[in-house]
């Protein structure tokens, strides 16, 4: 018995040490990571008027998810539009409902006139990792794991970090 608990403890010595020595390779990584730290519960009208507006939409059109739960984060780049969503208790939402959110802020893009013309980027974060993304090209509506690389385009070319 000891020593499984000397394998599991280097195991776990061994997992923390490599997910905190690992550097991200890519620049656009740290930017979604910044990006994504900048949710909130009450977006401003006036510097995030995106968000603003996707909170009231979302709030009167999604069903079965507690709205309270949701923050928000909208950034432009020329003429594409990122738009962060963190879900602060999923484990109350069903997979199933999840993407239910992602559609209806989708929905509430096409209904805004800040978004009109614009490409944009989806990303449903969870308390721990990004949930379901929509890039203008692919979709990953699995609504556990999804893949945030889809993000990165918004930021650009791949570009190492110095």
């Amino acid at each position: 018995m000891s020593n499984i608990k000397n394998s599991l403890k280097l195991y776990l010595a061994i997992i923390i040490f490599s997910l905190f020595s690992c550097k991200s390779d890519d620049v656009r990584k740290v930017y979604l990571a910044q990006d994504q730290e900048k949710v909130t519960e009450f977006p401003d009208a006036k510097t995030d008027p995106v968000s603003y507006f996707l909170k009231g939409f979302v709030n009167r059109t999604i069903k079965g998810i507690s709205t309270d739960e949701l923050e928000y984060y909208s950034r432009e780049r020329n003429d594409t539009l990122l738009v962060i969503v963190k879900v602060r208790d999923i484990f109350n939402i069903e997979r199933s409902s999840r993407k239910s959110l992602l559609y209806s802020v989708q929905d509430g893009l096409h209904a805004s006139e800040h978004a009109s013309n614009k490409t944009f980027y989806i990303d449903i974060e969870g308390n721990f990792n990004t949930l379901l993304v929509k890039s203008p090209i692919k979709y990953d509506l699995d609504g556990r794991f999804a893949n945030e690389e889809l993000i990165l385009p918004f930021y650009g070319k791949k570009r190492p970090i110095n």
